[in-house]
């Protein structure tokens, strides 16, 4: 009994520390923590409602994976992504995610595609478009191609990446909202179309612009 109390405490306390990770990294990728911010772990275990164990370890792990730096034994800030940081990361992303979505292109599910394509012309014709419908529409789109490209190193690769250039991209998304929804547009049609020349094709448009957007503004 003492062992299956120990497991079922061990998979709870877990699951927490899961709960607590999702929070602080969403809460750094809207900006809520911002570049540069000292972590108040107290702070956010009591926002989040749990205690300071799990939300240590979800800060361990986000330190562990790049996004929060240490700054002495016991402080914590998040990290600041700088341009040369980004640049190198959209870089390797054109690279990874024009292969990918070759790959990709027979392995997908057309009624998904669809059904992106449906959301990205939603959030075009929206008379108020915002970023989180930008960052949503855009994650399960990049998403979709490097989870069907069928190499899961890849995928995580691409996945931590994106993260990395959403960080630095945040404060220019409004001026790309219309022109990325056109540009997500075109690599869906060719993944519909099931060619997967075209779809790289887009792909590489795409980041290119992404670029030249974030270049435009500096």
């Amino acid at each position: 009994m003492k062992t299956n109390n120990h497991n079922e405490d061990k998979k709870q306390k877990g699951g927490l520390s899961q709960v607590a990770y999702d929070f602080v990294l969403t809460m750094i990728v809207n900006r809520d923590l911002s570049g540069g911010t000292v972590i108040q772990e107290r702070k956010l275990a009591d926002s989040l409602g749990v205690s300071r164990t799990p939300m240590r370890e979800a800060l361990g792990r986000l330190e562990g994976e790049g996004w929060l730096v240490r700054l002495t034994d016991r402080l914590l800030s998040v990290k600041v992504v700088t341009l040369d940081e980004y640049l190198q990361a959209l870089q390797v992303r054109r690279l990874l995610e024009s292969e990918a979505i070759v790959t990709a292109t027979p392995r997908m599910n057309k009624r998904r595609l669809e059904k992106l394509r449906a959301d990205v012309q939603a959030m075009i014709n929206h008379p108020n478009p915002t970023s989180d419908m930008h960052w949503k529409v855009d994650g399960e789109l990049h998403g979709a191609i490097a989870e069907a490209s069928g190499n899961a190193v890849m995928a995580s690769v691409i996945t931590n990446l994106r993260l990395i250039t959403q960080l630095f991209e945040v404060q220019t998304v409004p001026r790309r909202i219309t022109p990325g929804g056109a540009e997500h547009l075109a690599i869906l049609d060719a993944l519909i179309a099931g060619d997967p020349k075209m779809a790289r094709k887009a792909m590489r448009f795409h980041l290119g612009r992404v670029k030249a957007g974030v270049m435009d503004d500096l």
